[in-house]
């Protein structure tokens, strides 16, 4: 494990995988890449399906609320060391024989509490009195989601939702500090710009490197075995169906025939001319304007009816409709939430699992 400060202010640029005299070098960031994607990084294939201009601003916007996410921890009474963004820390981790993984760390401290991170979540969920000092600076990996992915890590936790961020993480603790400890994972949601931490322990941190380097270790081998042959291509860790394969920047290589190799298991469905599919999207623009304007005269009817009750100094009355006397009175509704913070800290991923369960549906959608 070495540390060394770099002098380039292009660092962050370096590609995913690359060989070396040492043998396979992965961006930390990349941990969760598929395997024949990073080889075809590594044997500098020709990128087929390029990031699309808007994804790449979406990219370059979270990078740029990075600092964004740091200053708000300051503000909240963490201890916080950035990395320098034109000089960044840059941490070498031999992972496994002929397997090596770099990175740049984005800050290291501990929270506002006197104990570690760690015990800074016990004594918030157990009361302990004599929380012990804090002494060791841990990493801390910023992050930042959209809303939908947001919630999903608060809720699922890091290690279920982003297993890769805490791999990141985890080398940035072993180059920096010989050891993985607890880390944090910090994270903005880009939607509403507000931003949650979780703390993973060293022992769960510790797995989930080991977990991740275990996976690449196979190409590591691969590598020894056939050297950095182009045309020698690894398994793949994703199907057609998978995110991670359709939004690939080597997709048309891997699978000449693009996604469509996904399972249809539907009932093929009568063609749709162009000309159809247009009649239908103005008869749904001139559903939505209507329900749009309907439901803006049902809010300003109940805001009436609220302001002639509270004029009343009444909860409830009856009141004579168009058809027979209706009740018009306020109601309460009452919801539960879960604090996943707590639970995050309390239970495995495992138990997490067996708890706080993930639900997919499809719908159409017309933006």
């Amino acid at each position: 494990m070495t540390t060394t400060a770099s002098t380039s202010s292009d660092v962050f640029n370096r590609p995913a995988a690359r060989f070396t005299d040492g043998g396979l070098e992965i961006r930390a960031s990349a941990l969760g890449q598929c395997r024949r994607a990073l080889w075809y990084t590594a044997t500098e294939r020709l990128v087929t399906n390029p990031t699309p201009p808007e994804s790449l601003t979406l990219v370059e916007a979270g990078n740029a609320l990075e600092p964004v996410v740091v200053r708000a921890m300051r503000r909240s009474g963490w201890s916080v060391t950035p990395a320098d963004r034109d000089d960044p820390v840059s941490v070498s981790v031999e992972a496994s024989r002929g397997l090596i993984v770099t990175g740049h760390p984005d800050a290291t401290g501990f929270p506002p509490s006197e104990g570690g991170a760690t015990a800074a979540v016990e004594q918030f969920l157990f009361g302990e009195d004599e929380p012990s000092v804090q002494t060791d600076d841990l990493v801390i990996e910023v992050k930042t989601r959209g809303p939908e992915a947001f919630k999903r890590w608060q809720t699922l936790g890091a290690e279920r939702s982003h297993p890769e961020s805490v791999a990141q993480a985890a080398c940035y603790s072993l180059g920096l500090f010989g050891e993985c400890r607890d880390v944090v994972i910090a994270t903005l949601d880009t939607g509403s710009r507000s931003w949650d931490y979780e703390v993973v322990p060293a022992a769960r941190t510790e797995r989930t490197w080991l977990n991740a380097t275990g996976r690449l270790q196979a190409l590591a081998d691969h590598h020894e075995a056939f050297g950095p042959d182009p045309e020698a291509l690894p398994e793949r860790d994703f199907t057609a169906a998978d995110w991670q394969c359709q939004r690939c920047p080597y997709l048309n290589l891997c699978r000449p025939g693009g996604a469509g190799e996904a399972e249809d298991d539907g009932e093929s469905a009568e063609p749709v001319s162009d000309k159809q599919a247009r009649a239908a999207l103005r008869e749904y623009e001139q559903a939505h304007g209507r329900i749009k304007s309907l439901e803006a005269d049902k809010r300003g009817a109940l805001e009436t009816l609220q302001h002639w009750l509270q004029g009343k100094g009444e909860r409830k009355a009856r009141l004579e409709g168009s058809a027979k006397q209706r009740t018009v009175g306020m109601v309460q509704s009452r919801r539960y939430a879960v604090d996943h913070t707590r639970l995050n800290a309390l239970l495995e991923p495992e138990q997490r699992a067996e708890i706080v369960t993930e639900q997919v549906s499809e719908y159409l959608r017309v933006s």
